[in-house]
């Protein structure tokens, strides 16, 4: 067990009592007959988390890391440069591990050769004292599950699209890297330039070069939920920053526009918008997807204008 098979990599961001969570989740993790390694890259460049860090050292094979260029992928590409493993494991600072999911994950990859790309299953977390009082997670809406991480396909194990493996539970072979293929600085979350879609245009790519994707349901995590979450104006947010992804990953080539922005684009805008203004506005599920419907319109409008040079 001399050699380090499996890098679990994660960035986190002045969110201590969630990361505390998440690591004392790993220390639970069943026994593995592998060696592993947990790089924490702290985006922050805070202290008091590598001083928490420095807690688990006698609990688990943990190393801190900061970087102080902002954003996710910024923190990721930095940590891959201490990652010594063969599987390199992705996470967030806010997932709580089920014992067996490293196992599992690793023994997915293993009897399954020709994939490089492997997601798990990811079902939402809530404290006892968080109430979803508007039912948002009850929403049959493919952007309700990725805005709360929750990636549970109903299917077995097997070949999976790359749009079904999330970076909260995802792991990766070091040949893909090898090839040329990183993250994304531009994307996924940077302080309050948040832009999403970071993980699926870093998959998409890989794809793209012919790597394959296996999904494996037996390799289980949760995602921690937070009360601040469950409402309207934070769905709308997280709707207006797909948007963003969107129109940065997939900008359309169309000839007709407006301020940079495609008329098509702009007409379906102010229809979406016009139907959600003079709507019921009952919090019902109709309304929530209207919701979203419309955010995501404006983020990608506001994307495309300002790749264009408008406002920084």
């Amino acid at each position: 067990m001399s050699e380090i098979l499996v890098s679990i990599l994660f960035a986190t961001y002045k969110r201590d009592s969630i990361l505390r969570i998440t690591l004392d989740a790993l220390t639970r993790l069943d026994n593995a007959a592998f060696k592993y390694e947990i790089i924490v890259i702290d985006n922050a460049c805070e202290k008091r988390v590598s001083e928490l860090v420095d807690t688990y050292r006698e609990l688990l094979p943990i190393t801190y890391v900061d970087e102080s260029a902002s954003g996710k992928n910024a923190a990721l590409t930095k940590g891959l440069r201490f990652a010594s493993g063969k599987i390199l494991v992705f996470i967030d600072d806010d997932i709580v591990a089920s014992p067996s999911w490293l196992n599992e994950l690793v023994a997915g990859a293993e009897r399954n050769p020709g994939y490089d790309l492997f997601g798990g299953r990811i079902l939402p977390y809530l404290s006892a004292d968080v109430i979803d009082k508007h039912g948002l997670l009850n929403v049959d809406d493919d952007f309700i599950k990725s805005a709360y991480g929750i990636a549970d396909w109903k299917m077995p194990e097997g070949p999976v699209s790359t749009g079904k493996i999330w970076g909260g539970n995802m792991a990766v072979r070091r040949s893909v890297f090898e090839a040329g293929i990183n993250f994304n600085p531009a994307l996924g979350p940077a302080g309050n330039n948040y832009i999403m879609c970071g993980d699926t245009e870093f998959l998409e790519r890989a794809a793209h070069h012919g790597f394959k994707g296996l999904y494996l349901p037996e390799a289980l995590v949760y995602h921690q939920i937070r009360q601040e979450q469950l409402n309207i104006a934070w769905i709308k947010s997280r709707a207006f920053k797909y948007g963003r992804g969107v129109g940065r990953r997939k900008p359309p080539a169309m000839p007709r526009k407006v301020l940079g922005v495609p008329l098509y684009h702009l007409k379906k805008y102010l229809s979406t918008e016009l139907k959600n203004l003079f709507g019921t506005r009952q919090h019902n599920e109709k309304f929530v997807k209207s919701i979203i419907d419309v955010h995501m319109q404006r983020g990608f409008i506001y994307q495309l204008w300002k790749d264009r040079g408008g406002k920084k």
